[in-house]
């Protein structure tokens, strides 16, 4: 397996990264809002297609330095799980992916900003795609909230925590078989969070409570419901 590679809070590549993400979502959403309404539609495609170079790009690079391998590049993280969704999401604009991406995406991608680690390489370009990644999945469901068609449902925040569910139960099994540890099923990240609490399984079990918590606190903060 790959060494992970925590960056350590408040360091300089901690700065320089997470205000790269946020100058760099400050100004995609300011150019997404100034483009004319009726050219609008072409944007999230064009960015659909800028997020699969980049996953592309991504693995061919892990395979062409040799360090590719099943129990770390397989796209089983959950924020690369919600990368995925959010490339499917900006070429069909399906609402549960939507809500997915609301909640799970936003939560997912700021508390990754805030403890970032490294689980695939630690080259400049895994630190780019690293914040390029996790900026993502916060700007996908930012960009689609502003057309009419991309809304909360009222029972989305309860039946988003249940679909989050499936890949947990797909992947406890999948990563004793390949002994790996995707979405920390296996073992806590090596990051200062002050919500893995406790050993496993009871990190996992709290980790879920919080972020049941979170999508509750978001949902409610969301004016906009149908």
């Amino acid at each position: 397996m790959i060494e992970h590679i925590p960056i350590p809070v408040f360091s300089t590549p901690w700065w320089i990264g997470i205000l790269s993400s946020i100058a760099v979502l400050f100004l995609i959403l300011k150019l997404y809002k100034s483009i004319p309404a009726k050219k609008q539609g072409v944007f999230p495609k064009l960015l659909g297609w800028f997020l699969i170079i980049i996953f592309v790009v991504s693995n061919i690079i892990s395979y062409k330095n040799g360090s590719w391998n099943p129990q770390d590049n397989l796209p089983f993280q959950i924020c690369y799980i919600s990368y995925l969704i959010g490339i499917v999401l900006l070429f069909t604009k399906k609402q549960w992916m939507f809500e997915w991406m609301y909640f799970i995406g936003i939560i997912g991608g700021v508390y990754a900003l805030l403890t970032p680690i490294l689980t695939i390489g630690n080259t400049n370009w895994f630190y780019f795609e690293f914040y390029f990644l996790h900026s993502s999945i916060i700007l996908v469901p930012l960009v689609l909230l502003t057309d009419k068609g991309m809304k909360i449902r009222v029972d989305s925040w309860w039946k988003t925590m249940l679909r989050l569910q499936i890949p947990i139960l797909i992947l406890l099994p999948l990563n004793f078989i390949l002994d790996a540890n995707y979405m920390f099923l296996a073992e806590k990240p090596i990051v200062d969070n002050l919500f893995l609490i406790g050993e496993w399984p009871f990190y996992l079990i709290i980790i879920n409570f919080i972020t049941l918590l979170h999508v509750v606190i978001l949902y409610k903060l969301t004016p906009i419901q149908i």
